[in-house]
């Protein structure tokens, strides 16, 4: 794991961060505007993919996953991998000196989580003939946004505002 500057740490909350956010609050906030996506389902679909996409990578982020076990979708650790490979990931720890446990997860959002995040690991890596449909709703899609953006809002920006979207 690398050391960041604080030089470091502003730019990527400010530019590559605030990209993810975005992608993450797009379904969200166009439905919320009114936002016809009718007769524009490849528009729509982007969007829902993007949203599957930043829940998986935000959560990566976090040092969380989700798990499908006995029939259950569970929030579980995701440590930090050691290697060449992996040593130029950011998470947060190199913001707040620690990863995020389930137990820093509000109950009623923990399996909406590790549900949206197993359709994104699964569905969005390959071609699969399981769906996990129901956290591929909007609903869901929405929800799991916010939730995040809850989490982003008091572990890393610790009750700063969010950037707004943008680029």
């Amino acid at each position: 794991m690398k050391t960041l500057t604080p030089y470091t740490k502003t730019r990527f909350l400010r530019e590559h961060l605030r990209h993810r956010l975005t992608l993450l609050r797009t379904l969200r906030e166009r439905t919320s505007s009114g936002y016809n996506f009718q007769g524009q389902g490849d528009i729509y679909r982007c969007v829902k993919d993007s949203n599957l996409i930043a829940v998986r990578l935000l959560l990566d982020f976090l040092g969380l996953k989700g798990e499908y076990h006995n029939g259950q979708f569970r929030l579980v650790e995701s440590p930090r991998r050691k290697g060449a490979k992996w040593e130029d990931d950011v998470k947060i720890d190199q913001f707040i000196g620690r990863l995020l446990t389930p137990r820093d997860v509000p109950k009623n959002f923990q399996r909406l989580l590790a549900g949206v995040y197993r359709r994104a690991d699964k569905e969005l890596a390959h071609l699969t003939l399981r769906f996990n449909k129901p956290f591929n709703e909007k609903k869901a899609l929405i929800d799991s946004a916010s939730a995040l953006e809850g989490l982003f809002q008091k572990f890393v920006y610790a009750g700063k505002p969010l950037p707004a979207m943008g680029a």
